[in-house]
């Protein structure tokens, strides 16, 4: 395939934009491999990042202009949003072909049928038979947590059968190549007693198997990380074992330990080989490595528990002391918890001690006005803009007086044993360290907090940071928090330019629910070298 022009793409359930963001990375000569035409997003906080980040992909690259930048210093999100209409408002043109690109729809409702989504990706592709597919279907009722909330019985749900208007789109209008991203519990996912991902796979292989009507072109479907033990009489790739399409993130390169199933389809009339490449494992990038030069913060102070009442209905009335937020009452509490703790363990003997720190930055804010250089990481240029003048998103939560002193804990204890406590240690050390939940030490909830360590990948961030930050402390004590929208950001391999709008827990949950996309970039890679081969 002659490819002087880019790729067109046709993004499908785009979240604020992972996947695409790691495609339209890939540069060759100074242009993009691929061009996204069109993201469908449902969501319309995600949809706004989503749209912004298209706005700036309509400049040149390395082209952005300043006013963008001037746009991310707003002290709220309020200003922000009305430097960002003024700076729509600028370069109106633009903004006109990144609202066309990014469409608020939700796929298979009513309000937008069969015939308006194919009508837009028509228009998109403007005739080219050679374009790329990505996305995935929601995942949350193919998660082993959400098949255990309802026993495990999930066929009604209608998000399972979302990938099926994934298929409708493959089925009518056969994309080169497709790019489907899913969570690895859809490798043991069942219906009926029916594996979920094979028949997945087979419908993926042969579109017109659930929708006779188009006459599709089969597919050949392959994994990323492994390669085909053999293949059939008919050319297609077969695989001895499904967890074969399972992607760690973490052995290329991803601060975390993120594992997903990501399938890559190849259309089977196009000349190609039946030879891809796989992605080349990648050192190991650490938490500390990917965030350590963020600005420090602290955590928000929100109130204090001092007594609970058992009411007759069996339930608790508990009543709070509201105790203030500064800097001075911050330090007058973690002087008090680190005597206390220090004391009950001893940790200052294996080297962990309390340090004060000053905070320039309090708990932070929608924008700090810093310095940041490239950091220690592999990723270092793949975060960095010369053109920040700061760091967006870097807002601590405000958290319960009794959970900033369990994050002290659990963030000094990992210092300490380089793992992070389970309930039995916040009981051995100290009553007052436990949480008040009657099941606290029923062993379902043994990892209820979870130190985030310095010298490892990270857990996966999911959507869940968006609710409680208890699975994300930072390792370090002095600061004594969960991460921010910022942190997490980076541990998903944002770069530092790519803002994240709407309230901050839309934020949370944008970058919980997104593909890394470093990760996405490398699949890119493996993508545009297929595409060359036709």
């Amino acid at each position: 395939m002659n490819l002087k022009e880019a790729v067109p793409i046709i993004d499908l359930f785009a979240g604020p934009g992972g996947l695409g963001e790691g495609f339209s990375s890939l540069i060759k000569r100074k242009k993009r491999v691929f061009d996204i035409g069109l993201s469908i997003e449902k969501d319309q906080f995600a949809h706004k990042t989503l749209l912004l980040r298209s706005f700036t992909r309509q400049f040149e690259i390395g082209k952005i202009p300043a006013a963008y930048y001037r746009a991310l210093e707003a002290p709220t999100i309020e200003d922000r949003e009305m430097s960002l209409l003024e700076l729509f408002q600028k370069y109106e043109a633009e903004y006109k072909v990144a609202s066309n690109e990014a469409w608020l729809a939700t796929l298979g409702a009513k309000e937008f049928p069969s015939k308006l989504v194919d009508s837009r990706i028509t228009n998109a592709l403007n005739g080219n038979k050679n374009w790329l597919l990505i996305g995935g279907p929601p995942c949350q009722a193919y998660s082993l947590v959400g098949r255990s909330r309802n026993g495990g019985m999930f066929k009604d749900d209608p998000r399972v059968y979302l990938y099926k208007e994934y298929l409708r789109i493959i089925a009518k209008h056969q994309p080169a190549v497709f790019v489907m991203e899913n969570v690895k519990g859809l490798l043991s996912a069942q219906i009926d007693g029916e594996s979920v991902f094979t028949n997945i796979r087979k419908d993926l292989q042969n579109p017109s198997r659930v929708f006779p009507r188009h006459k599709s072109e089969k597919y050949k479907i392959y994994s990323f990380v492994n390669e085909p033990l053999a293949h059939d009489r008919n050319g297609f790739p077969l695989y001895d074992d499904k967890r074969k399409f399972t992607i760690r993130a973490e052995n290329y390169g991803v601060p975390q330990k993120r594992h997903r199933v990501i399938l890559l389809g190849i259309r089977n009339d196009l000349p190609f080989n039946n030879k891809i490449s796989i992605l080349e494992k990648l050192s190991e990038t650490t938490v500390e490595s990917a965030i350590s030069d963020l600005p420090k913060v602290r955590s928000g102070i929100n109130r204090r528990l001092v007594s609970e009442e058992k009411l007759a209905n069996g339930k608790t009335k508990r009543f709070y002391d509201y105790i203030g937020d500064s800097d001075e009452k911050w330090k007058s509490i973690m002087t008090d918890f680190s005597k206390e703790i220090f004391s009950l363990n001893g940790f200052s003997e294996k080297g962990v001690k309390f340090k004060s720190l000053k905070f320039e930055n309090s708990i932070g804010g929608e924008y700090i006005k810093c310095s940041i250089s490239k950091n220690k990481s592999d990723l270092k240029d793949w975060y960095y803009d010369k053109n920040l003048s700061g760091i967006n998103n870097h807002q601590s939560r405000s958290h319960l007086y009794q959970d900033i002193k369990r994050y002290f804990f659990a963030a000094v204890y990992s210092k300490a044993y380089k793992k992070f406590p389970r309930m039995v240690d916040y009981k051995k050390y100290s009553d007052d360290l436990l949480p008040d939940h009657k099941n606290a030490l029923s062993g379902k909830f043994t990892d209820r907090f979870r130190v985030q360590l310095a010298n490892s990948p990270a857990t996966t961030v999911t959507s869940h940071i968006s609710k409680d930050g208890h699975y994300f402390i930072h390792y370090d004590q002095n600061q004594c928090r969960s991460f921010t929208v910022r942190e997490a950001a980076r541990i998903q391999t944002f770069p530092d330019n790519y803002l994240f709008r709407g309230p901050r827990t839309a934020q949370f949950h944008q970058v919980g629910n997104a593909v890394p996309p470093y990760l996405a970039f490398q699949l890119a890679k493996i993508v545009h070298k297929i595409f060359k081969g036709f």
